[in-house]
């Protein structure tokens, strides 16, 4: 069961997240966008589109379900290119501009800390929309939505290290 205080700290872990991944993108060269040690590997523009993509599914739509307005905030073709069981690919030409996926994650970010604040503990104890078997309930999404974020992060960083940049902390 979610309470006040639990909730506020996951809040804030979600915030931080955001925040360590809108400072590692914003200083990134495009060319390290799509850069993958291996054929089939990842790439970043394939982590933050995913990492987009798992911000609106856990954070808003198993939460309050799909809306008429989401078309706006979420591309119908980032659920092929990004979501769960897609592979990156070197054609860069099948995504965004890397300006326009920046773009799409501030806006999916900036919208869902909004509806945060509407969020209530009460609805936070209902189950998880749909049903899914390591989320029994919304607030069980949202615990787990920084932790995703971050382990997508690291990836992120080891492929920074790897094109030969210093670490960023």
């Amino acid at each position: 069961m979610a309470d006040a205080a639990q909730w506020e700290l996951t809040k804030q872990r979600i915030a931080f997240t955001d925040h360590m991944i809108r400072e590692f993108i914003e200083g990134l060269e495009p060319e390290l966008w799509f850069r993958m040690p291996q054929e089939g590997v990842t790439h970043i523009a394939w982590q933050v589109g995913h990492i987009t993509i798992a911000t609106y599914g856990l954070g808003m739509l198993r939460i309050r379900g799909k809306r008429a307005d989401d078309a706006a905030l979420m591309p119908e073709s980032y659920s092929a290119h990004f979501g769960r069981g897609s592979v990156p690919s070197t054609d860069q030409t099948i995504y965004p501009s890397v300006e326009r996926m920046v773009e799409i994650y501030k806006k999916v970010h900036d919208a869902l800390k909004e509806e945060m604040e509407t969020y209530t503990l009460d609805q936070l104890d209902e189950p998880s929309l749909p049903d899914h078997p390591l989320f029994k309930t919304k607030f069980d999404t949202l615990i787990f939505l920084p932790y995703h974020a971050m382990m997508h992060m690291g990836q992120m960083g080891l492929l920074r290290r790897l094109a030969g940049k210093d670490p960023l902390r």
